[in-house]
């Protein structure tokens, strides 16, 4: 027999009223877990408003910073240019006017660098600037297949069987003529190769066509041994220097293998090979009127690349930027960056995208009285100009001075004093020498465009709204925390932080404090938010801006003064914010040690249950033992009757 369940032997249920009592022992329990529920409750409103006052810091840490109210606010009047400033660039309009844009100097190598194709060799070495690939195409809907192991001649043979006409190559121009008595149509969607586009054929309609260009080039995947240079094979290693940068090859490099060294190597300059032309190209990285020097060391690559001015290669200069500010110049920058090192205006940058009016003197033809320039300069008969040597002008001509322009050519003009005589075309401008150096002739049309430079009220007036809006949300938040409420019966409802002295009292007085009163140490007319407009209720602690207007006057006209006021050093507004707060948040400060005792608390009654529960089963355990112990006792009281009543029968 289980004598261990409740009743079995004595007939009374002395479990339930184990539970019963055990129930009522716990009860202690209940009250500590509701005073737990409690603190946790106010732990959780100390980390809302924590959150609250570390945004309400961050707001802070803005107005304290003494750069932020010299912040500018920067405008440009036309989209050809834009602008930016530093804090502190002085306020006001800027007046640029862009003649020229700064351009990147361009060493042109020799056309026809590379050899003409061969037609009796496979194609697949005949030095086709586009290299033939295998496959199939389709000339006059006949299809032709095309083996780069055949020559250029057997494969035209063989297109002239299928088709008729005749497709004849030109060893002089190192081209292909097609002719046909229909008009000719080339190629289809199912064509594997490439064999048109190396022939640079294109179908026009006509009954003839050549092609576009040279077909033969340098193949940039083989060796300058390989490439098919004109000049006879280079070097099979070597090096050179681009802008005093030496660039090595050995046996294995291709001509893109050593263009790839030039762009990644610190000549700063991008090398290309413009296969239409068929010449190299070397364009400076940076603009400006700078050079780019050449020199091969060992080997033969410049040379045989044709880049070398011995070697027929030329120097297009880079231009500079020509630009007036505020009527100050014409200024020279070798970029289209204007920063305060060209313009002389500390913090101001402004990139310029668009020019107009600037025609630089290539020759002057003395006898005629004629200008020559660089390129097209656009003027019209009668335009104004005026002349920018850097150089020495041509005689008879005065820097500075208007003259006004007769139009001869789209290159070519003559100067005189008055608009009538250029409209006239009488009394030019004597000129008695050539200029040496560059000389330039400057419309009165340039791009203009004017750059507003401006304190940045707007940003001020956002940032100075926020801080303010932050001190009423924790405000709000801590008067909801710490309110009470008595509804119709009597009942009276506290707030989670109610009562609460660090909250209710030193937070809450300490916001206010701080922000509504007067900054020490200041002079002048603004000492206190109400200065710039904004007033407080002692009642709600609530702070707003009752007057825009004098909020937009302190800043249009105070501003160095409403800068004081919030990041005065100690005092200011924001720096006595932030320092405050950075206390009272701070892993010591009052806020997060009031936290760390409510944790502890927690804990404390954890444990306190956990002890009050162990006695609990303690004495639970005892009960049940006294009960088991009677069960024993009561079966066997019922053992005995029971053998006595059978002994009596």
């Amino acid at each position: 027999m289980d004598l261990n369940v409740s009743g079995l032997a004595s007939g009374f249920d002395w479990k339930s009223m184990v539970d019963q009592l055990t129930n009522v022992e716990r009860s202690p329990q209940r009250r500590m877990r509701s005073e737990q529920a409690d603190i946790r409750a106010k732990n959780s409103a100390y980390t809302k408003l924590k959150s609250e006052l570390d945004s309400l810091k961050s707001l802070s840490k803005g107005l304290k910073d003494t750069d932020f109210f010299d912040t500018r606010k920067v405008t440009s009047s036309e989209s050809h240019i834009t602008a930016s400033a530093t804090a502190g660039t002085s306020s006001g309009d800027y007046n640029f006017e862009i003649y020229q844009l700064a351009t990147s100097a361009k060493q042109l190598g020799a056309s026809d660098v590379g050899g003409s194709v061969s037609t009796s060799s496979a194609m697949s070495s005949t030095g086709f600037s586009i290299p033939v690939t295998a496959g199939t195409v389709t000339v006059q809907g006949k299809q032709v297949t095309v083996s780069t192991d055949d020559s250029l001649a057997t494969t035209l043979a063989a297109i002239k069987t299928a088709v008729g006409g005749s497709f004849d190559y030109s060893i002089s121009d190192d081209k292909v003529t097609l002719s046909d008595a229909s008009a000719i149509v080339l190629g289809s969607a199912s064509d594997t190769s490439n064999f048109l586009q190396a022939l640079r054929l294109n179908a026009n309609g006509t009954t003839s066509i050549t092609s576009g260009a040279k077909l033969g080039g340098i193949d940039l995947g083989k060796t300058p041994a390989e490439a098919n240079f004109t000049d006879g094979a280079g070097a099979s290693s070597g090096s050179f220097k681009i802008n005093g940068t030496t660039i090595s090859w050995d046996s294995s490099a291709t001509i893109s293998d050593i263009l790839d060294s030039i762009n990644s190597s610190e000549a700063s300059v991008y090398a290309n090979y413009d296969t239409v032309n068929d010449r190299f190209l070397l364009t400076n990285k940076t603009t400006g009127d700078i050079g780019i020097t050449l020199e091969d060391v060992t080997g033969d690559f410049l040379a045989k690349s044709r880049l070398l001015t011995a070697n027929s290669g030329s120097l297009s200069r880079g231009k500079n930027l020509l630009y007036k500010v505020n009527d100050n110049g014409p200024l020279e920058s070798q970029g289209n960056t204007i920063d305060q090192n060209s313009s002389g205006i500390q913090g101001l940058s402004v990139e310029a995208t668009k020019a107009n009016g600037a025609s630089k003197i290539s020759s002057v033809d003395t006898s005629g009285e004629t200008v020559t320039t660089e390129s097209s300069h656009g003027y019209s008969t009668g335009e104004a100009v005026t002349v920018y040597s850097p150089g020495t002008s041509p005689g008879g001509l005065s820097t500075g001075t208007t003259y006004y322009v007769r139009v001869l050519s789209s290159t070519s003009y003559s100067l005189h004093t008055t608009k009538a005589n250029a409209e006239a075309g009488s009394s030019s401008v004597d000129l008695t020498s050539a200029q040496t150096g560059d000389v330039y002739l400057l419309s009165n049309n340039p791009q203009k465009s004017t750059v507003t430079v401006q304190a940045d009220n707007d940003a001020i007036k956002t940032k100075i709204a926020d801080f303010i809006a932050q001190i009423n949300k924790v405000q709000s938040l801590i008067s909801s925390q710490t309110a009470s409420s008595t509804d119709a019966d009597g009942k009276v409802t506290l707030g989670v932080l109610a009562g609460e002295s660090l909250v209710s009292m030193t937070i809450t007085s300490d916001l206010r404090t701080k922000s509504t009163g007067d900054v020490t140490g200041l002079t002048g007319t603004i000492t206190r938010l109400e200065s710039i407009g904004y007033t407080s209720s002692g009642y709600s602690n609530q702070i707003s801006l009752s007057s825009s207007s004098d909020l937009d006057t302190a800043l249009r006209e105070n501003l160095g003064q409403v800068k004081s006021l919030f990041t005065t050093e100690t005092y200011g507004l924001g720096t006595s914010m932030y320092t405050y707060l950075d206390s009272l948040l701070d892993d010591d400060g009052s806020l997060a040690t009031t936290q760390t005792n409510l944790t502890n608390q927690v804990k404390s009654i954890d444990q306190q249950i956990a002890d009050h529960e162990r006695r609990v089963q303690m004495n639970r355990d005892t009960l049940i033992r006294s009960f088991v112990n009677m069960e024993q006792a009561q079966s066997k009281i019922n053992n005995d009757m029971s053998f006595l009543m059978s002994r009596f029968k």
